[in-house]
Order: structure tokens, then C-alpha cells, then sequence
């Protein structure tokens, strides 16, 4: 499933594409993807896209001299957009892609947004837990209110963090998992975050020291902006809308590393489950 710096560079590339373009219809191909919503070709037809903002891994597309109209999508376990220029130049982010999935449209192929300048912005799913979907302010509202803050973000409070992280009686892997705690950090960041900060992620997080949750809290942000910065981690064949393979797992310290020398200290990183999702750790230097 494609993480957070994964979206964010996803987001970052294809503004550069499609914010300007005025969108002349929509094609629908499955309905579930669009939340049924019969009224989306209407409502869409000559809106300007104006930009795409994002909060966790949900995208919000931004319209034109409209205030109560957005666009969510989110790419979920399958996802991908798919950006045709008029040359019939593909390019694509998302989930594993292969040829078959550039020739567009395709099976998997959900909704297309057909520009007035002959480019289409196409989303496959193949599995259909994806969406793109019409949502208005209350619901952008709505939807932001479920994210705790993220912590790339440049007023990322690391004393709120500390003190709250410290209350948690979870283990501190799950409590970085909750999205309505912290936002983005997906499975690859947290076991990252965990062994940059010398934390074992089964620990209860309640038994954190401020110098060790303030570690974390640096570590989480860091992890994740280093891999933005080189285009997400490459897993499934994760490709940016740029046709380049995310390359941050030439970086990775323990997830997927099981079964080698922790680069740090020497011993065997190992890999457990913990908050119900598979889990990298160095037992000899995360305490």
C-alpha cells in the first residue's frame, strides 16, 4: 500500500500536470469508486482545477471560484493515476504497474477527467477500495478533523508529541500507526523511526522518557521527508507520476532487513507482529 511520502510525491508531480486544465466531462466506469454519485459528470463539466492539497494519505482537489466543491481521492491498496498528454505520453503513480495498465483505458480503469486541451487524468483500481469522490467544505472539514497532525509539517508541535506519546498505554508502535494521533506515519516509517530513535516498537509508549520521545518525534518527521525528497519507498513497484521507482528503500535500516547485521550495533534484526502488522526492530539497540 503506497504510504504517505508515496502520495506526496504522487500529489507534488501531478499538480505540475493538471492544476490549470479545465475539465470537459468525466467518464464514470464503476460507480462504487465515484460513491454512486449520479451528479459528478454535472457538477464537474468546466471546473478549473486550482490546485491539490492533501492531509494524510487522502488527496483534496481544489477548483476554480468554487468554495463548497472538492474532489477526494485516495489511492488505498491499488490505486493509480494515470496523466495522458495530447502526444499520448503516459505517465503514472500509484500501486504495481505494468504495460497493460498504460494502455488506457483499461479494466481496471474507474473514473477518466477528460480536459478541454484533449489530456485525461484516468484512476485504476484494480481491487475498488480506491475512490474519487465529490465532497463539500463541511466534509473536507469533516475528513481533516479525523488526522492528528503530521509530523513534516513545518508547526509540528514536538512538545505536544512528547507529552501526549508519554499518556499512550498502547505499545509505541501502535501508537504511531493511529492516524488520529499522528498522521502519515505508515508501517515502513514507523519501524524506521523506531530504530533512528533506539526505541523497540513492542514497548508501551507510556514508559517513553522525554529525551526518547522527542528522538522519536524527530525521527518520524525525518524519515519521511528524506524519502519524499528521493521519491517514496519502492515496494509493489510503487512508481511516481514521473515513470521513476521511489528509491528510499536503498536507505532502509530495518524494515525488511530481517535476518541481517543491524548496521548500527552488529546484531541480527529480527521480525516479529506487533499491532498487528508485521515488525523490523534490532533487539540489541532499540531498548
Amino acid at each position: 500500500m503506497p504510504e504517505l511520502p508515496e502520495v506526496e510525491t504522487v500529489r507534488l508531480q501531478l499538480v505540475h500536470k493538471i492544476a490549470g486544465r479545465t475539465i470537459e466531462s468525466v467518464t464514470v466506469y464503476h460507480p462504487k469508486t465515484v460513491a454512486h454519485d449520479t451528479t459528478i459528470k454535472r457538477k464537474l463539466r468546466g471546473k478549473t482545477i486550482s490546485g491539490i492539497d492533501r492531509v494524510g494519505k487522502l488527496m483534496i482537489f481544489h477548483f476554480t471560484d468554487t468554495t463548497n466543491l472538492y474532489l477526494l481521492a485516495h489511492l488505498k491498496m491499488t490505486g493509480q493515476f494515470f496523466f495522458v498528454d495530447t502526444h499520448g505520453k503516459v505517465v503514472g503513480g500509484g500501486h504495481s504497474m505494468t504495460e497493460t495498465d498504460r494502455q488506457l483505458p483499461m479494466k481496471h480503469t474507474r473514473t477518466a477527467f477528460h480536459f478541454i486541451d484533449g489530456t485525461t487524468l484516468y484512476f485504476n483500481d484494480m481491487r475498488l477500495f480506491g475512490y474519487t469522490k465529490l465532497a463539500t467544505a463541511a466534509t473536507v472539514t469533516k475528513e481533516r478533523a479525523k488526522y492528528g497532525p503530521e509530523p513534516i509539517a513545518a508547526d509540528f508541535d514536538s512538545n505536544w508529541f512528547v507529552t501526549t506519546i508519554r499518556k499512550r498505554k498502547t505499545s509505541v508502535k501502535a501508537a504511531l500507526l493511529d492516524q488520529s494521533f499522528v498522521a502519515g506515519l505508515g508501517n515502513i516509517y514507523v519501524d524506521e523511526a523506531l530504530w533512528r530513535a533506539k526505541v523497540r516498537p513492542m514497548r508501551r509508549a507510556n514508559t517513553l522518557t522525554k529525551t526518547e520521545a522527542a528522538l522519536l518525534a524527530k525521527a518520524g518527521g525525518d524519515v519521511m521527508k528524506e524519502s519524499i525528497a528521493v521519491g517514496g519507498t519502492t515496494f509493489q513497484h510503487f512508481v511516481d507520476t514521473g515513470g521513476d521507482n521511489g528509491n528510499f528503500s536503498d536507505y532502509l535500516k530495518v524494515f525488511g532487513k530481517q535476518g541481517t547485521a543491524c548496521e548500527r550495533c552488529g546484531t541480527i534484526i529480527k521480525k516479529t507482529r506487533t499491532a498487528g502488522r508485521g515488525t523490523h526492530y534490532c533487539p540489541g539497540c532499540q531498548k
